[in-house]
């Protein structure tokens, strides 16, 4: 053996990877030593090993799965291909970006109901903006206290995942009042998605506006029209919304119902 090989524990050194780390590579094929002794079977390594390492890295550091690391590497020439390695790691980034993006929206979210849950806790009346809502419907006539609410949202989450989509945060039970007629429904708002969500006949869009909420211990959506006297003797469509209230701090024991009436 000559002096320009050396020990795995220099490598570790030289790189500052940790020497079980080294040995992993070493086992899944990707960190070949350059030198094998015979007789005590010790692995040495050269200064070329150092770059061999550092690409290894790139890949830990980017998420790329170590064993797609061949494919950036050619042994034979002695060549590492920082080029499509590089380019492969940069769309990877962007696809966790996209990602944390939507996590961030989501968080968002949530937050922006738990204020608004803030605001609605220790008031008779509330009223607030409410931007549009999409949100994935299967018909239901009880309320959210009843023994087949849970099971009948599980359904819901299941026709939502069977046709390709991912259930939201919020759900909840949702009325629409007509001159003709008055229609309850189990909701639950869903996942961006890039499908056109106007191609499935469960999708209700519910209008952007003012609505006035009360508060109650009680799910009494079924009970809108006497809540909401005023509003039901005016000559218009309404949207009737009861979901659970967020607050910071969450009592799951005790949930406190939020139910809402559009104004117009």
């Amino acid at each position: 053996m000559t002096k320009k090989y050396f020990s795995i524990g220099k490598l570790s050194k030289l790189t500052g990877v940790h020497i079980q780390s080294l040995r992993y590579y070493d086992q899944l094929g990707i960190l070949k030593p350059a030198y094998i002794d015979p007789v005590s079977f010790y692995r040495y390594y050269a200064f070329f090993h150092v770059r061999i390492v550092e690409a290894i890295q790139y890949c830990v550091d980017l998420g790329i799965p170590l064993k797609q690391f061949p494919e950036f590497i050619k042994e034979k020439n002695g060549e590492i291909d920082y080029a499509k390695l590089i380019a492969y790691g940069t769309e990877i980034t962007k696809q966790k970006m996209l990602q944390i993006q939507k996590r961030l929206h989501f968080l968002e979210n949530v937050q922006r109901e738990i204020s608004h849950a803030e605001k609605c806790i220790g008031q008779d009346v509330t009223k607030s903006f409410q931007p549009e809502k999409i949100y994935w419907t299967i018909p239901y006539d009880g309320d959210q206290s009843a023994a087949d609410f849970h099971t009948s949202v599980y359904k819901l989450i299941k026709d939502i995942e069977n046709n390709g989509l991912k259930a939201g945060f919020n759900n909840g039970q949702l009325m629409l009042v007509t001159k003709r007629e008055r229609k309850s429904y189990l909701f639950i708002d869903l996942e961006e998605t890039e499908k056109n969500l106007d191609d499935f006949p469960q999708i209700i869009k519910i209008p952007a506006g003012n609505y006035l909420s009360v508060v109650s211990r009680e799910s009494r959506v079924q009970k809108a029209s006497q809540i909401f006297q005023k509003q039901f003797t005016q000559d218009y469509d309404k949207f009737i919304v009861e979901v659970e209230l967020f607050t910071g701090t969450y009592n799951y024991a005790e949930p406190v119902y939020e139910l809402r009436c559009n104004l117009s």
